[in-house]
């Protein structure tokens, strides 16, 4: 590692470490009343934070809406986030949430659970000028955007000729000898980065005929509608968590967990690629959809305010995305002394 890198490293601890020291993890939408996102995980960690801003703000009414990082369709996990999501309800008479739901599986299992939850998939909040179509030569038959960890199941790629392989893993953890195999065995025709920028990633993924979503259980994948938006096709796997949410039919391949079927959808989409535009297209209008839910949630909630039509939902609802400490004031809240 260089001088330099290594100072980016390190200023960039300090940043986390003063980030999550002083502010509580959300996106402010509204003062008063005040009307909140944030991710499940990071809203419930943070509970004793939250509630004593709560209790503490002048606001006439406090409404959150909670975005899900992982799938909440299965028992073991819906059921303790629902009991969780109640206990933080009981402490506070103002406070109204409602659960941004990835799919519609997800709505039922937690509307019979007791929560107020709205179809409304976090991959639609994916700002697409990040994610342009960009004119390149084709070098590999597939891309693969993800952690090497083994619900991504890379295995499942291993007969694709060609392959792009962008993610990295936990060195010292117990990814580590899933991930050798991969790279060293299983897949090692693939061409492998362990990190790029963010502003890299349309133009690996332009160099591909279609991307990879290959597990089975996880979150929306933001990924899934990146590679759309760049106006390439994907290969997918049956799953839960809500990534098929914003696949055009015709923009999708979705195969039995096997490397053969795998391997055959690629064929298929080298040889017969749809239309990039269309594909964007296609996956725009399904966005809007959704966004559109959010706007009017949001409205409901920001009473008598409201959130100008002419102004862009932020990338990712702004959600853990890197902010500047300005941007920190503006956009989250002060976490209270001691909390």
């Amino acid at each position: 590692m260089s001088f330099l890198s290594a100072v980016a490293v390190k200023l960039r601890k300090k940043y986390f470490r003063f980030r999550d020291r002083n502010f509580l993890p959300c996106t402010v939408f509204c003062r008063n009343p005040l009307v909140l996102a944030a991710y499940d995980t990071d809203f419930l960690r943070n509970a004793p934070g939250f509630l004593a801003y709560f209790d503490n703000c002048r606001a006439k009414s406090i409404h959150v809406f909670l975005q899900l990082g992982w799938e909440h369709e299965t028992p073991e996990n819906a059921e303790p986030f629902a009991a969780a999501v109640k206990d933080v309800l009981s402490k506070c008479d103002r406070l109204h949430v409602t659960v941004l739901a990835n799919s519609e599986n997800e709505v039922r299992v937690l509307s019979a659970l007791g929560l107020h939850a709205v179809f409304c998939n976090q991959n639609a909040f994916v700002d697409e000028s990040r994610y342009p179509i960009l004119r390149a030569k084709k070098k590999f038959d597939a891309i693969y955007i993800a952690r090497i960890t083994p619900f991504k199941r890379h295995f499942l790629a291993e007969k694709v000729p060609s392959i792009r392989l962008i993610g990295d893993f936990a060195w010292r953890e117990h990814e580590k000898p899933y991930a050798h195999d991969i790279i060293s065995n299983r897949l090692k025709q693939a061409e492998w980065t362990a990190h790029l920028r963010g502003s890299q990633i349309p133009g690996q993924i332009a160099k591909a005929r279609c991307g990879l979503c290959l597990s089975q259980i996880e979150g929306a994948m933001f990924v899934s509608v990146e590679y759309l938006l760049c106006g390439v096709p994907v290969v997918n796997t049956a799953n839960i968590g809500g990534r098929d949410a914003m696949f055009p039919d015709f923009a999708v391949k979705t195969v039995p967990d096997d490397p053969d079927a795998v391997a055959e959808a690629v064929r298929e989409f080298v040889r017969n690629p749809p239309p990039p535009e269309k594909i964007r297209a296609a996956t725009l209008e399904i966005m809007n959809r959704h966004r559109q839910v959010f706007r009017d949630l949001l409205n409901e909630a920001m009473a008598p305010n409201v959130y100008p039509a002419s102004r862009k939902l932020p990338h990712k609802l702004f959600l853990r995305c890197q902010a500047m400490p300005w941007q920190m004031l503006k956009y989250q809240l002060i976490r209270p002394r001691g909390l």
